[in-house]
C-alpha cells in the first residue's frame, strides 16, 4: 500500500514492464529425470560392451518416412541390448518381467493423471492471472483519468462562462428576426388578396370563352372543310390540262424514239461487225500465242527429256559399276574360300584339331559372306535392268519431244498469217461503226430533248396529283375529325345499301335450295340405316345358329352316330356359306349407307356455306343502312356549321378580353412572388437565429455537463488509488500461485519421464525374453524379425566369415568390416540422441506402442539380427549403429556386468560418459524461462 500523493510509486506502477528471463533452479524432479535418462543410455552402452566379446561390426541405417525418429530407434536398440544382458545375468523369466511391466504401467498411468491435473491447475492459474492483470490495467486507467480531470477543471469553467454569454446574444437575435418576419407576412397576405381578385376575373372570362369555343370551332372546321373541297376542284382542273399536254409530248417522244431505234439497229449491226472482226483478230492472236506457247512447251519438254535421258544414262552407268564391284567381291570371297579349303587339305595331318576347326568355322563364315555378296550381285543386276528400262523410256520421250517441236513451229507460221488478215478486216469494221455511232448520238440528242419536255410535264402532273391526294386526304381528315359528310358521302352510303340488298336477294334462293336438298337426303340416309340394321340382324341370327351347331358337333362327337355327325357337318358347312353371304350383304348395305351419309355431309356443307353467305350479306346490309343514317346526320351538321359565321366573331371578342385579364393576373402573381420571397428570406433569417440559439444552448449544456463530469471524476481520486493498489496486490498473489502450479507441473512431468523410462525398460526385457535365440555347440541360430526362421545359410557357411545380413544377400564377408572401418564409434547413437533434445521428447517416445520391435515395409527395410536398415529421406538422416553377432562367434567367457537400473554399480567408462552427456542434454532441454517483474 502507498499514499495517493506518492507520484513516484504511481509512475512506476503505471510504466510498461520489461520481462527478464533466467533458468529455473533444478529441483528434485528434474534431477531424477536427468539421472534416469543418463542411466538409460549409460546402462545400454555398458551392457553392450560387457556382453559382446566377439568381433562387432557397425552398420549404418537411415530413417525413412513414417518411421520412428533417430532418438526412438537408438532407444529401442539400447533397451534391447540392456534387456539381453539383464536376462542373461539375472535369469529373469517372462512371468516376472510381465508383472514388473504391469506395475510400471500402473505407476505410469497414475503419474499421467497427476500430470493432467497439474496441467489443468496451471491453465486455471494462468486464466486467473490474466483476469487480475486486466483488473489492474483498468484500475490504472481510472486513476489516470481522475488525475487528468483535476487538471482540466479550470479551463472547463471558463468555457462554460463564455457559452452563457453567447447564449444571451443568440436569444436577442431571435427576437429581432421574429419581428421582421411578421412585417413580411402582412405584405404577403395583401399581395395574395389582390391575386385572388384578378384570378376570379380571369376564371369568369375563361368560362365565357369556353362556352363559345365549341360553336366557333365547329364553324371554323366547316369553313376549312369547304376550302379543302375547293382546293380539290382546282387540283382536278390542273390535272386535266397536264394530262392533255402529256399526251401531245408522248407522241413527239414516240416518233423520236422510232428514229433512234432505227439508228440503234444500224449502229448495232456495225458494232456487231466490228466485234466479230475484233473477235476474229483476238482469236487469231490467241492462236498465234498458243502456237508460240506450244513451241516453248515443246522446247522445254525436249530440254527436260534430254536432261532426264542423260540422268538415266548416268544412273545406268552407276548401276553397272555397282554390279562390277559386287561381282569382284564375289570373286574375292570365292578365291579366299578356295585358299582356306586348300589350307585345310594341306594341314589336315599336321595341324591340331582346334586349328582345323577354326579353319572350318572361318570357311563357313566366308561362305555366308559369299552368299551375301552373291545376293548383292543379283540385286545389282536387278538395278541395272531397271536403269536400262528407265533409260530406254527416257530416250523414247526425247525422240517424241523432237517431233512435237517440229509440228509446233509449222503451226506457229500458219497462225501468224491468219493474224495479219484479221487485222485488215478489223480496221474496216471500226470505220463503219464510228459513222453509225455519230448518227445515233444525234438522234439520241433529239429524243432526250423531247423526253426532257415530257418529264417536266409529267413531273408537274405528278405534283398536281400528289397535291390532289393530299387535299383529298386533308378533306377526308377534316370530315373525319369533325364528323362532317358531304352530298357525295350520302350518295355513296345509299349505293352501298342498294348493293347489300341485291346481295341478300341473290343468296336467299341458294339457301332455300340447300335446305330442301338436306331434308331429302336425311330421309334417304334414314332408309339406308334401316336396311343396314336388318342385314346385321340376319347376320347375327345365322352366326348364332352356326355357333350352336359347332358346339353340338363337339358335344356329341362320342355319343352320336356317324350319320348324325355328317348331317351336323353338312349343316355347319351350309350355315358357314349363309354367314358369308350375310356378311357380304351387310358390307354392301354399309357401303351404301356410307355413301349416302357422305352425300348428306356434302349437302350440309353447302347448306352451312350458303347460310353463312346469307348471314354475312344481311350483316353487310344492316351496317350499310346504319352508315347511311349516320352519314345523313353528319351532312346536316356540316351544312349548319358552315352557315354559323357569328359564332366565330363572338369567340374572337371574348378571347381578346380574356388576354387583358390574364395580363392583370400575371402582374398580381409577380407581386405575390416578391412578397413570398421577402417573407421566405425573413423566415430563413429567423430560423438561422433560432438554430444559432439552439447551437449555443447545446454547447452551453454540453460544456456544463463536461465540467460536472470532470468534478465528479476528480472527486473519485482516492477511491481509484485504493482500487489500483488492491489490484496490484491481487496480481502479485495470483502470479505467485501460477509459479507454484508451474513448478508442480515440472515435478509431475519429471516423475512421468521416470515412469515412462521404467515401462520402456520392462517392455524391452519382455521382448528380449520372448525372442531369446537357442544356442548349440555347432553354431548360433539367429532369429530374423521378419520371418522368425533359423538362418540356415549362416550354419552352412560358418567358416566363410559372413554375417547374417551378408549371408542373406549373397555378398562377400568383407563388406561388413568395410562399413565398420569408416571411423564411426558405437557411442554415436547416444550422442545424437542427446543433442538438443528436450525431456518431453522422452515422454513422447515412451508412450509409443513397444509391445514388439519396430517394423517397416519390406521395400523400406532389411532386418538382419534385429538390426534395422531403413531407406533414407532428404529431410532427416540419422545414423544409428547396431551391433550384430557373427554366426560362428562363441559365447562370451566372462560374465556380463549387470545393468545399473537393477541397482548394481559398475565402474564402466562408457557409462560415465553417457551419464555426463545425458545430464548436459537434460539441463538444456528441461530449462524453462521464468518471467520476472522489474
Amino acid at each position: 500500500m502507498f499514499s495517493k500523493n506518492n507520484k513516484k510509486m504511481i509512475a512506476e506502477r503505471s510504466a510498461e514492464r520489461t520481462l527478464k528471463y533466467g533458468l529455473v533452479k533444478l529441483n528434485v524432479g528434474l534431477a531424477s529425470v536427468l539421472l534416469a535418462t543418463g542411466l538409460t543410455f549409460a546402462g545400454g552402452q555398458a551392457a553392450s560392451a560387457d556382453t559382446v566379446t566377439t568381433n562387432t561390426e557397425a552398420q549404418t541405417t537411415e530413417v525413412a518416412p513414417g518411421q520412428n525418429d533417430a532418438t526412438t530407434e537408438a532407444t529401442e536398440t539400447t533397451n534391447k541390448a540392456d534387456a539381453t544382458t539383464q536376462t542373461e545375468n539375472q535369469g529373469l523369466t517372462k512371468e516376472s518381467a510381465t508383472e514388473s511391466l504391469k506395475d510400471a504401467k500402473a505407476t505410469q498411468d497414475k503419474v499421467q493423471g497427476e500430470v493432467t491435473e497439474a496441467t489443468k491447475h496451471v491453465e486455471d492459474a494462468t486464466t486467473v492471472r490474466n483476469d487480475a492483470k486486466d483488473v489492474e490495467v483498468s484500475a490504472q486507467k481510472d486513476l489516470d483519468a481522475s488525475l487528468q480531470a483535476k487538471k482540466d477543471i479550470p479551463a472547463a469553467t471558463d468555457k462554460v462562462k463564455e457559452d452563457s454569454a453567447a447564449l444571451d446574444n443568440a436569444r436577442d437575435d431571435v427576437d429581432k428576426a421574429q419581428d421582421n418576419t411578421e412585417v413580411a407576412r402582412e405584405a404577403e397576405n395583401t399581395a395574395v388578396v389582390n391575386e385572388n381578385a384578378a384570378q376570379e376575373k380571369v376564371n369568369a372570362q375563361q368560362k365565357t370563352v369556353d362556352d363559345l369555343k365549341p360553336a366557333a370551332d365547329q364553324a371554323t372546321a366547316a369553313q376549312n372543310t369547304a376550302k379543302a373541297a375547293d382546293d380539290i376542284v382546282s387540283d382536278q382542273v390542273a390535272i386535266q390540262k397536264g394530262t392533255e399536254d402529256e399526251a401531245n409530248l408522248q407522241q413527239v417522244v414516240k416518233e423520236a424514239q422510232t428514229t433512234v431505234n432505227n439508228l440503234v439497229e444500224t449502229a448495232r449491226q456495225a458494232a456487231e461487225t466490228e466485234t466479230q472482226a475484233v473477235d476474229a483478230l483476238k482469236k487469231a492472236k490467241e492462236a498465234e500465242a498458243s502456237a508460240q506457247t506450244n513451241v516453248g512447251v515443246a522446247q522445254t519438254a525436249l530440254k527436260d527429256a534430254t536432261a532426264q535421258a542423260d540422268k538415266d544414262k548416268a544412273a545406268l552407268e552407276e548401276a553397272q559399276k555397282a554390279g562390277d564391284a559386287a561381282r569382284a567381291t564375289v570373286k574375292g570371297w570365292e578365291d579366299k574360300i578356295a585358299q582356306w579349303q586348300q589350307f585345310l587339305v594341306d594341314e589336315k595331318d599336321t595341324s591340331s584339331s582346334e586349328h582345323l576347326n577354326n579353319l572350318k568355322k572361318g570357311i563357313a563364315a566366308m561362305k555366308v559372306r559369299l552368299g551375301q555378296a552373291q545376293d548383292a550381285v543379283a540385286e545389282a543386276q536387278k538395278a541395272i535392268d531397271s536403269a536400262l528400262d528407265v533409260y530406254g523410256a527416257s530416250r523414247a520421250k526425247q525422240t517424241k519431244a523432237e517431233e512435237t517441236l517440229t509440228k509446233a513451229n509449222a503451226a506457229l507460221a500458219i497462225a501468224k498469217m491468219s493474224t495479219a488478215a484479221a487485222q485488215t478486216k478489223e480496221k474496216a469494221a471500226a470505220k463503219s461503226n464510228a459513222e453509225a455511232q455519230a448518227a445515233l448520238e444525234a438522234g439520241k440528242a433529239a429524243l432526250e430533248k423531247s423526253q426532257a419536255e415530257l418529264a417536266n410535264v409529267q413531273a408537274k402532273l405528278a405534283a398536281d396529283k400528289d397535291k390532289l391526294v393530299a387535299d383529298q386526304a386533308k378533306y377526308n381528315d377534316l370530315k373525319a375529325q369533325n364528323n362532317f359528310a358531304d352530298d357525295e358521302d350520302v350518295a355513296a352510303a345509299q349505293a352501298a345499301v342498294d348493293e347489300a340488298q341485291a346481295a341478300v336477294d341473290k343468296v336467299q334462293p341458294n339457301v332455300d335450295k340447300a335446305n330442301h336438298a338436306v331434308h331429302a337426303q336425311e330421309k334417304v340416309v334414314k332408309a339406308a340405316q334401316a336396311v343396314v340394321d336388318e342385314a346385321q340382324a340376319n347376320l347375327d341370327a345365322v352366326s348364332e345358329k352356326l355357333a350352336q351347331w359347332k358346339q353340338a358337333l363337339v358335344d356329341e362327337k362320342d355319343t352320336a352316330t356317324s350319320y348324325h355327325l355328317d348331317n351336323l357337318k353338312k349343316g355347319i358347312k351350309a350355315l358357314t356359306i349363309r354367314q358369308g353371304q350375310a356378311q357380304d350383304a351387310l358390307k354392301a348395305v354399309q357401303e351404301n349407307l356410307a355413301n349416302e351419309q357422305a352425300k348428306l355431309a356434302k349437302f350440309q356443307a353447302v347448306q352451312a356455306k350458303n347460310q353463312a353467305a346469307l348471314d354475312s350479306a344481311n350483316e353487310v346490309l344492316t351496317n350499310a343502312k346504319n352508315t347511311l343514317a349516320d352519314t345523313e346526320k353528319k351532312n346536316a351538321d356540316f351544312k349548319d356549321a358552315l352557315a354559323n359565321t357569328q359564332a366565330i366573331k363572338d369567340y374572337e371578342a371574348a378571347s381578346a378580353t380574356l388576354a387583358e385579364y390574364q395580363k392583370e393576373l400575371a402582374s398580381a402573381q409577380e407581386a405575390v412572388a416578391k412578397a413570398e420571397a421577402a417573407f421566405n428570406e425573413a423566415q430563413q433569417k429567423e430560423d438561422a437565429a433560432k438554430a444559432a440559439y439552439e447551437t449555443a444552448k447545446e454547447t452551453y449544456l454540453t460544456d456544463k455537463a463536461k465540467l460536472q463530469d470532470l468534478e465528479a471524476l476528480a472527486a473519485k481520486e482516492d477511491e481509484y488509488v485504493v482500487a489500483f493498489e488492491q489490484a496490484s496486490d491481487k496480481l502479485n498473489e495470483v502470479q505467485a500461485a501460477l509459479d507454484e502450479a508451474q513448478k508442480a507441473l515440472q515435478d509431475k512431468n519429471a516423475s512421468l519421464s521416470v515412469a515412462n523410462g521404467e515401462v520402456k525398460y520392462w517392455e524391452g526385457v519382455l521382448a528380449t525374453l520372448e525372442s531369446k535365440p537357442a544356442t548349440s555347440d555347432e553354431g548360433t541360430q539367429t532369429d530374423k524379425p521378419d520371418t522368425g526362421k533359423t538362418d540356415q545359410d549362416a550354419k552352412d557357411n560358418d567358416e566363410s566369415g559372413k554375417t547374417d545380413e551378408n549371408a542373406n544377400k549373397g555378398e562377400e564377408s568383407g563388406k561388413t568390416d568395410e562399413n565398420a572401418n569408416k571411423g564411426e564409434e558405437s557411442g554415436k547413437t547416444d550422442e545424437n540422441a542427446n543433442k538438443g533434445e528436450e525431456s518431453g521428447k522422452t515422454d513422447e517416445v515412451a508412450n509409443k506402442d513397444n509391445n514388439e520391435p519396430a517394423k517397416t515395409a519390406d521395400g523400406d527395410k532389411v532386418v538382419v539380427n534385429d538390426v534395422k536398415k531403413v531407406a533414407t529421406t532428404p529431410e532427416k538422416k540419422v545414423e544409428v549403429k547396431a551391433i550384430a553377432k557373427k554366426a560362428e562367434a562363441p559365447k562370451a567367457d566372462a560374465k556380463a556386468a549387470t545393468l545399473p537400473q537393477m541397482g548394481e554399480k559398475d565402474n564402466n567408462e562408457a557409462a560415465v560418459v553417457g551419464l555426463g552427456l545425458a545430464g548436459v542434454a537434460g539441463a538444456l532441454g528441461l530449462g524453462v524461462l521464468n518471467k520476472k517483474r522489474s
